[in-house]
């Protein structure tokens, strides 16, 4: 099957290009040909690696419609002519719109701007998250919540957009989805359940960590982007209520980087806090088998929260706040522990209880490595993936 894959950026620059790299190796390892279709310009170490098409201003969101860009997309289609067209990060509507007349489509969404126009479900006047569906009312919330621009004309141009990409996709064979979160918001928002489906991500196990169990140390590992809403600021305030001497690793890089450092010099001097850079996968390992719980502190609503199944491939308990999509991966009380959107003392309770008790680390710990060997491995998500594309093609009409 030749299969163009669509993303804005062709280049491990986030979660949806690791993911779409990762796929389009795994589907050429099947025997497709796979081709990519991207808006930025090409990683050079990808350069010459598989077909690629980079057409300037067709993908993004924040593209302006532009003609000449519609025009090279149905360009791409013809020279490439792909029996299937699997979008990941494709925003803009007209370009869209071509692609679905031109083969079938069938689209992953890996984040959530086909059902907030500002991608976050999370006002600006009000601590929380947004439950309403995509609707009008979103234009009366740029004012109220500061939702999107205020200025009512780029508003509107934001929303609209948001309009247009939305009824371009419920016209698509098939959206894949990483949670039932999703699903359920996209289903409120008038999308068709029949052509909706739950498609996990997944970890790639190493065999080799697969005997690791929760360190003995007391020590907390927490990888992700510092920014505001992967929420590390709420975990640095619960090491203030954890009694007995423990450490925190946090790993990633972000703009919050230096507040944090900040917030951390402030905690009890009974804790250890430390910070790294984002790490290459091998150290990535190491810091894994150091850590005794894993802690996922999300704030905003993730789609899915892949760095939670990879702590537990790795033995480790996950300790998360229930938001979003983490519901689906993170069985509280078996493989670690759920508690309500931003309670830092329950957080910090629910650490404890395995910084303190081994036992039941390693106990929740094997139960989360046991599900994502039984559910989030890339075979059952490839096999369902390919599945999906071979009845999408059988039973189209392009």
């Amino acid at each position: 099957m030749r299969i163009l894959l669509c993303n804005e950026n062709y280049g491990p620059v986030g979660g949806a290009e690791i993911y779409m790299l990762d796929v389009a190796l795994r589907l050429e390892n099947l025997g497709h040909e796979v081709g990519v279709l991207h808006d930025e310009p090409v990683d050079p170490a990808l350069d010459g690696r598989r077909p690629s098409f980079q057409v300037p201003g067709s993908l993004g969101f924040f593209q302006d419609q532009s003609r000449q860009a519609v025009d090279e997309v149905r360009g791409v289609v013809r020279r490439f002519s792909p029996d299937l067209i699997y979008e990941i990060q494709a925003l803009n509507p007209a370009v869209s719109q071509v692609l679905s007349e031109a083969a079938p489509v069938v689209r992953y969404v890996m984040d959530l701007r086909l059902t907030c126009p500002s991608g976050r479900r999370m006002p600006r006047t009000w601590d929380g998250i947004c439950t309403k569906p995509f609707d009008a009312h979103c234009l009366w919330k740029a004012h109220t919540q500061l939702c999107m621009p205020r200025r009512p004309d780029t508003a509107l141009k934001v929303w609209n957009k948001v309009r247009r990409i939305g009824l371009v996709n419920m016209e698509y064979d098939r959206l894949l989805l990483p949670s039932r979160y999703v699903r359920d918001l996209l289903i409120a928002g008038g999308f068709s359940a029949e052509r909706l489906e739950v498609l996990h991500l997944y970890a790639d196990v190493d065999e080799k960590i697969t005997a690791n169990r929760p360190a003995r140390e007391r020590r907390i590992v927490a990888p992700g982007r510092l920014v505001p809403e992967k929420g590390f600021e709420c975990l640095i305030e619960a090491m203030k209520y954890i009694k007995e001497p423990s450490s925190l690793e946090v790993i990633g890089d972000g703009p919050g980087a230096a507040s944090l450092r900040d917030l951390a010099a402030k905690a009890p001097e009974r804790h250890s806090i430390t910070f790294s850079e984002w790490l290459p996968r091998e150290r990535l390992f190491e810091a894994y088998a150091r850590g005794r719980v894993a802690a996922v502190p999300s704030i905003w609503p993730e789609p899915f929260g892949l760095v939670g199944i990879e702590s537990m491939a790795h033995g480790l308990p996950a300790v998360a706040f229930d938001v979003g999509g983490i519901s689906d991966w993170l069985a509280d009380g078996k493989t670690g522990a759920l508690v309500p959107r931003k309670d830092i003392p329950a957080m910090a309770r629910a650490l404890e209880a395995y910084l303190t008790d081994y036992d039941l680390a390693e106990r929740h710990g094997a139960a989360g490595r046991a599900d994502v060997l039984g559910r989030f491995l890339p075979d059952r998500h490839l096999n369902r993936l390919v599945e999906v594309f071979e009845e999408v093609r059988s039973n189209s009409t392009v």
